[in-house]
């Protein structure tokens, strides 16, 4: 499973894929049940596990947010709740 991006005129044959989940397995518990879970590939050349999926997402909502990048991954997680910042109040589809 991919999601991909149009090329560009003039850019044809250049890898269009955004995100794929990849076939490697990783050591998580739900590994083999779930083939594909375990990495995604971002890009052609970024290859991260879910934590890694995880805090790359927290860093683009913050940025959405913020219209800059965390200067720290802790600024993402700062608030007055202790709770992650996670985007929802601005870019919510509800």
């Amino acid at each position: 499973m991919s999601i991909v991006h149009e090329t560009y005129p003039g850019n044809e044959g250049q890898d269009e894929r955004i995100i794929t989940e990849s076939s490697a397995i990783g050591d998580y518990e739900d590994s083999l049940e779930k083939p594909g879970s375990s990495f995604l590939w971002v890009g052609r050349d970024h290859h991260l596990n879910r934590e890694e999926i995880v805090s790359l997402a927290l860093a683009m909502l913050y940025w959405a947010e913020n219209s800059r990048l965390p200067e720290s991954m802790e600024k993402v997680y700062e608030s007055d709740e202790d709770e992650p910042f996670d985007g929802r109040d601005k870019h919510s589809r509800n």
